[in-house]
């Protein structure tokens, strides 16, 4: 027993393998400075791509940084190769872009993956990668992603972005499976309160699953100060809807914490938090991680807003939360 239990806490957290499909949506080439690493090879396959000698590619491209090859950068962060929104050379894009976002620093911890899950709408949807897999692909193997993105997605895969323009509903990736929405191509009437009930509903199916995986909270209120904790919080429009609704007003207006976090470090909307707060948990844990559970309702949350026809949205809370105290959110209308 001793020596299964050693076993289960030399394995990784994401042991039990996680869901990604990119919707090259082009967020995570934008924003933050940094460097995408280049090898001789890759400069060749981009160059042909932009039907460009090398030479001149480099010349225009790339820059020498401690004396390795980085592609160039736009003043404001921006990678040269995305345009409008689009990667110029996406089918041919580098071994580092195309392995996101399945690098060592995003897989550190179950909340590093969470904090990119909030800049990636691709995590979370589609492919299914097994931990086999994710380690080969850590080791700077890209034939698992590539062999995933030559097939229809495995699951529904929607994407926000179009041509760097989010759009006010997300629309279904061409090449994803998605049965249901060929069955009834219309989309329902918003029904807020039926979908209200469903999300209830799930959230009690999520804390029927809870006891088996001996998770353990101390309610501590750490996790409510999001700046001290170091993680954000991201939530959906039935979420923020379901939250806010038990919550009344906010009782902490603290940009870095959680809008229900109370002076008393007690949450004031525990029956109306979020998923990320219900599958949340301090480690070190006796069986696995909580990643894997929130990643399978995280889906399902998906299709909640589809089945009953609310708009979709996937925001910071403190966003929901300013948006509440300055009247601009409304939810969606009922039947």
């Amino acid at each position: 027993m001793a020596r299964s239990a050693k076993r289960r806490q030399r394995e990784p957290w994401f042991a039990a393998g996680l869901t990604f499909r990119c919707t090259a949506c082009g967020q995570c080439c934008t924003g933050e400075p940094g460097h995408v690493w280049v090898d001789a090879d890759e400069v060749r396959r981009m160059a042909r791509a932009k039907r460009m000698s090398e030479r001149e590619f480099r010349r225009r491209f790339v820059r020498k940084v401690r004396g390795r090859a980085s592609l160039k950068e736009r003043e404001n962060g921006d990678c040269v190769m995305l345009q409008d929104g689009r990667c110029t050379v996406y089918e041919d894009k580098p071994t580092r872009c195309t392995t996101f976002p399945f690098w060592k620093p995003v897989l550190e911890d179950p909340l590093s993956w969470e904090e990119a899950a909030g800049r990636c709408e691709g995590i979370g949807q589609g492919d299914r990668y097994s931990r086999e897999e994710i380690e080969q692909m850590l080791a700077g193997d890209e034939t698992p992603l590539r062999e995933k993105h030559a097939r229809p997605a495995e699951a529904p895969v929607h994407t926000s972005w179009r041509d760097g323009e989010r759009l006010e509903r997300p629309e279904l990736l061409e090449g994803s499976r998605d049965p249901a929405a060929e069955a009834a191509p219309t989309p329902p009437p918003p029904d807020l309160e039926g979908a209200l009930a469903a999300l209830t509903h799930l959230y009690d199916e999520v804390a029927a699953e809870l006891p088996r995986y001996q998770f353990t909270c101390a309610a501590s209120g750490n996790c409510c100060d999001f700046d001290a904790f170091g993680h954000r919080l991201y939530v959906t429009t039935l979420e923020a809807e379901h939250f806010f609704r038990h919550l009344g007003l906010p009782a902490n207006e603290e940009p870095g914490h959680c809008p229900a976090w109370g002076a008393d470090r007690l949450c004031k909307a525990r029956e109306g938090r979020m998923l990320g707060c219900r599958t949340f948990f301090c480690g070190p844990y006796a069986v696995e991680g909580p990643e894997a559970l929130h990643e399978r309702f995280q889906a399902r949350l998906l299709r909640l807003h589809e089945q009953y026809g609310i708009p979709y949205r996937y925001q910071d809370i403190t966003a929901w939360r300013a948006e509440r105290l300055s009247g601009t959110d409304a939810p969606p209308a009922g039947p």
